[in-house]
């Protein structure tokens, strides 16, 4: 039961818009003392009074008026107060920081041509990669993710040479590491001021998606192998790589991929624990 000026927190958000041209959000709350998760709805004239950045995920809330849909078996949100308001990401200071942190990574690559193909990607684009997500919703969902997930997988990397028993390049699961998901600095457009994430659909319709950017640029430069990580660390087709692993270093790469989009600092949240 939807209770009235009672905490809640929002843990899914979804625009829709409906058959008759109507915007609809579709709200997921979780009751702070309980844990009980209740669906919702935001109807298009009720979401022009609501601010945009009350309604961010992860914010705490009051809902200050709503009914109850028997039909749908959800409620419909009329209003609501702003309680706590998460963070949209990382500082300034702190995506500078995290900037420079990477860049050193890729001053220590021994291949001179890789290091500075890379290096000029970073410095052609830092302002954009600086404040990149690393998803819309999945992972790393928020200002500077992009960043927070390349460094866990390279320090994830780094933990796994020590203990892999079979010869890897380590320089192109590095280098995989850091451009693996570059191509998302163009994919999503970022707001400063609510964080909110949107898929750049003009950048899709000429490159589709980061993958298909980052084996074009690798290839492109004669980087095979790391054209190769790129284009299969989804892992399988079904979840968008171009191919399915077929190197050690690529399998490397996808696993580390994995371990840092599900235990990694994937949502803003986590940044609250030791950056």
């Amino acid at each position: 039961m939807l209770k009235q000026n009672h905490e809640y927190k929002i843990v899914n958000y979804i625009e829709n818009e409906t058959k008759g041209g109507d915007l609809l959000a579709k709200v997921q709350l979780v009751d702070t003392d309980t844990d009980e998760k209740i669906n919702c709805v935001i109807w298009e004239f009720s979401l022009c009074k609501i601010e945009k950045r009350a309604l961010k995920i992860g914010n705490i809330i009051y809902v200050t008026e709503s009914d109850f849909n028997e039909k749908f078996n959800n409620y419909i949100i009329k209003q609501i107060k702003l309680i706590k308001e998460v963070s949209i990401g990382l500082s300034a200071a702190q995506r500078e920081e995290k900037f420079n942190k990477i860049t050193d990574i890729v001053g220590t690559l021994n291949d001179e041509k890789l290091k500075i193909s890379i290096l000029e990607q970073l410095r052609e684009h830092k302002e954009l990669f600086k404040i990149a997500p690393a998803a819309k919703r999945h992972h790393h969902n928020y200002v500077g993710g992009l960043m927070q997930h390349i460094i866990e997988c390279v320090d994830y990397a780094k933990a796994l040479f020590s203990v892999t028993k079979t010869k890897v390049n380590n320089e192109v699961v590095l280098a995989g590491c850091i451009m693996h998901d570059f191509g998302k600095i163009f994919e999503y457009i970022v707001d400063l001021e609510s964080g909110d994430i949107e898929v750049n659909h003009d950048w899709q319709d000429l490159w589709i998606n980061h993958i298909a950017w980052g084996f074009s640029w690798a290839n492109s430069n004669g980087f095979f192998e790391l054209g190769h990580v790129i284009a299969s660390h989804h892992g399988i087709k079904d979840f968008g790589s171009l191919v399915e692993p077929g190197t050690r270093e690529a399998e490397l790469l996808h696993e580390i991929d994995m371990l840092s989009s599900r235990l990694g600092k994937i949502s803003v949240e986590d940044l609250e624990f030791d950056i």
